[in-house]
């Protein structure tokens, strides 16, 4: 989901090879026997037991628990035992594919089929059959029985046999097709359940494909993975930053109240519990899903570099983000270089100013941070001078502390609710932070255009 994070390797082989996407395997635990007691059939893509997780069985504990005891864990299963993870999984052939492929949206199947959008017809066109794609499969199973994430997604950009080692490279050889490696092995894991699968509520999933351990080069394999959320408005999909931050617009325009939206998101970090999301309606859900969705794969990244503070801290660039949008929402602009700019709130999407034209084109949320924190010191310092704001913020302070970003209250929440020290609760306090936070930022939302006078224009 949320995310596509550009990507990457994906970017990478765009100057070597004519395939595109870069995933990384997941898969199922190592004896096929066990792994394939599927946890439910009905709901969404079928899982394996031991890999889909029901989030209200977490419920009252916080979401970075979720994510250190059940999600990474599960994730690292699949990765390669020399990369600190359980060895991998079996090859299962083209079986699921055929049987799940159903459950994704269509435009997300038909992209990693391999076609090609175009622009003019605003359609994707060509790309493999579904028979073309079941002989990839069960060429796999049969010329690599085993795999892990690693060989399944491997690359090296200074490996020039780095497609004899990819062991969906070496199928599709051998099955005379055509096809970026990396597209049909997200796919492949996907469909397959070789990840793991979160239900958020009756009518809210994600899948997690591909994510390699971080456990001997952290800085690089912060890179992989893919994640999908499922909501009742579509199919499993992978939204990108630009696609969500477009969605959260439409939602914010068109909703009057927006305290509902940010206590339930509140409070499925703070405290698993998704039970607010029934109150929103189906574009309020589907935000929140995608929402939760990047949140997930980001913070499993962030767990990489064991949750250090500055380290590729992206699930709370989301989190942050996504509050911040109630003043820029409101008012059409977003800081940039420092000051108040004309925008959409696709503003506080970025590249990476150290991309080369010969090397991978990274961009995200988290290139505008600076940006962003400059507007959220900008609501802190506002608030500060009304009594309501104030007192908002002491009430804030008094659950998370101030030893996360004392002048920057937003910062502070989702650095309290994302970091080594997060506890395994709050108990109720959970409930009243996200109170106090939906109250807070309706009040952001409000004073808009004089907390824009803090920060220089153009």
């Amino acid at each position: 989901m949320l995310k596509k994070r550009n990507l990457l390797f994906s970017l990478l082989l765009l100057s070597l090879v004519s395939c595109s996407t870069w995933e990384k395997v997941s898969s199922v635990p190592q004896h096929e026997s066990e792994s394939r007691s599927i946890a439910s059939k009905d709901s969404g893509i079928a899982y394996p037991a031991a890999s889909t997780f029901d989030l209200k069985n977490n419920f009252g504990k916080t979401y970075a628990f979720f994510m250190k005891t059940k999600v990474k864990p599960a994730l690292d299963k699949l990765g390669d035992s020399s990369n600190g993870g359980g060895g991998g999984f079996d090859n299962i052939g083209a079986d699921a594919y055929l049987s799940q492929k159903n459950y994704l949206d269509r435009k997300t199947l038909a992209g990693y089929k391999g076609a090609k959008w175009n622009r003019n017809s605003k359609q994707y066109e060509g790309g493999l059959n579904d028979d073309q794609i079941a002989t990839v499969y069960n060429t796999l199973k049969k010329v690599k029985p085993h795999s892990s994430v690693d060989t399944l997604t491997y690359f090296n950009r200074e490996d020039k046999q780095w497609y004899l080692k990819n062991d969906m490279s070496v199928a599709i050889k051998e099955a005379r097709v055509s096809s970026a490696p990396f597209d049909l092995a997200t796919l492949y894991a996907l469909t397959g359940g070789l990840g793991v699968k979160v239900k958020l509520d009756d009518n809210n999933y994600n899948y997690h494909v591909l994510y390699k351990t971080g456990y001997t080069k952290p800085h690089e394999e912060v890179m992989s993975g893919r994640s999908f959320a499922s909501s009742v408005t579509h199919g499993a999909s992978d939204a990108s930053d630009p696609e969500y931050l477009r969605d959260l617009k439409k939602y914010l325009d068109s909703t009057v109240d927006v305290k509902p939206f940010y206590r339930a998101m509140i409070m499925a970090l703070a405290n698993s519990d998704t039970s607010g999301w029934s109150q929103l309606n189906e574009s309020g859900q589907s935000v929140l899903s995608d929402f939760l969705t990047v949140y997930t794969a980001e913070a499993d990244r962030h767990l990489m570099v064991n949750l250090e503070k500055g380290n590729h801290p992206w699930e709370i660039d989301l989190a942050a983000v996504t509050c911040v949008s109630v003043v820029s929402a409101k008012t059409g602009k977003v800081v940039i270089g420092g000051v108040v700019t004309d925008s959409d709130l696709g503003g506080w999407f970025a590249p990476s100013p150290n991309n080369k034209p010969d090397g991978p084109q990274r961009s995200g949320i988290g290139i505008t941070r600076k940006d962003r924190q400059k507007l959220q010191r900008a609501i802190y310092s506002y608030e500060m001078t009304t009594p309501d704001g104030k007192q908002l913020i002491a009430d804030i302070q008094a659950i998370i502390g101030t030893n996360y970003n004392k002048n920057d209250v937003i910062q502070g929440v989702f650095e309290y609710l994302s970091n080594k020290y997060t506890p395994e609760t709050i108990g109720p306090k959970a409930q009243v932070l996200a109170d106090l936070v939906a109250k807070f930022l309706e009040a952001a939302k409000e004073d808009s255009d004089e907390i824009l006078k803090l920060v220089p224009h153009v």
